[in-house]
């Protein structure tokens, strides 16, 4: 014979925790759990609630709030309980406010392009190539100086990194940088920055390297060469001196060949 009368409801049907150890004669209030975690109801109607032998009428004799029980008065301490949750029927992706939490999914069931499209994490680029992005929650940018621009159309960021102990241009925030290297090291300028008349400046505009304790320079010049005041320069010749090219040597300056 078919079945008779309202559908059976469909859902997953639980016994709660008995909470009949909190009953002390005054509280009305408790924390309904399943498994000792929180539980929260879709409603009162969904649950059958027995107080001392006697099942408890919804929203007259017991509300539900978020994942508490509240009786319309105090139970007995000697009063016995148990909670049977009734499976709801709900339209498809209609769930109720407080009945899913992180213990009803499977460990990585759910990726952030299922929550959002925009919700993916942060790709980072170099050149223009992708280096990383997978797992990747902060960017810690360390120094000062450190600038940032966003372009709304792509969506990306450019980041100018300056301070700490480089500045920009590969020159040297601060007297305390020096370079230790086991590798060749080459040094090339365009031109001379700012007045080059201290001892205390390296400035190579042309030729020059140290091989084995040997100074090899370029033998021809066809620039301008300018001894500064109170300076001694040095000339490993013989050397030749293009057209164009000019030597000054300021009063009291010294220019030898060797």
């Amino acid at each position: 014979m078919a079945y008779l009368g309202r559908g059976l409801d469909r859902g997953n049907y639980l016994k709660l925790d008995d909470i009949s150890s909190q009953f002390d004669g005054n509280a009305t209030t408790f924390n309904l759990t399943s498994g000792g975690n929180p539980f929260y109801p879709g409603s009162s109607y969904s649950l059958i609630v027995s107080l001392a032998g006697v099942i408890q009428e919804p929203e007259s004799a017991f509300a539900v709030s978020n994942n508490q029980i509240i009786f319309a008065g105090p139970p007995a301490v000697n009063d016995d309980f148990f909670c049977i949750v009734l499976g709801v029927p709900l339209a498809a992706g209609t769930l109720p406010l407080g009945v899913i939490n992180t213990s009803n999914f499977q460990q990585q069931s759910v990726t952030p392009e299922i929550l959002s499209p925009d919700a993916r994490g942060v790709g980072i680029q170099s050149g223009g190539v992708s280096i990383a992005g997978a797992g990747v929650t902060q960017l810690n940018f360390v120094g000062t100086g450190n600038t940032f621009l966003y372009h709304t159309s792509t969506k990306t960021i450019d980041i100018s990194i300056q301070g700490g102990g480089v500045g920009a241009g590969g020159t040297w925030g601060t007297n305390s940088v020096g370079i230790h290297t086991t590798k060749l090291v080459g040094v090339n300028t365009t031109t001379v920055v700012g007045a080059a008349d201290s001892e205390g400046a390296l400035q190579v505009n042309g030729n020059v390297a140290i091989i084995e304790g040997a100074l090899l320079t370029h033998k021809n010049i066809e620039g301008q060469i300018i001894v500064p005041t109170d300076k001694n320069a040095l000339l490993i010749g013989p050397v030749s001196v293009g057209t164009a090219a000019t030597i000054d040597v300021a009063l009291g300056s010294v220019l030898v060949i060797v």
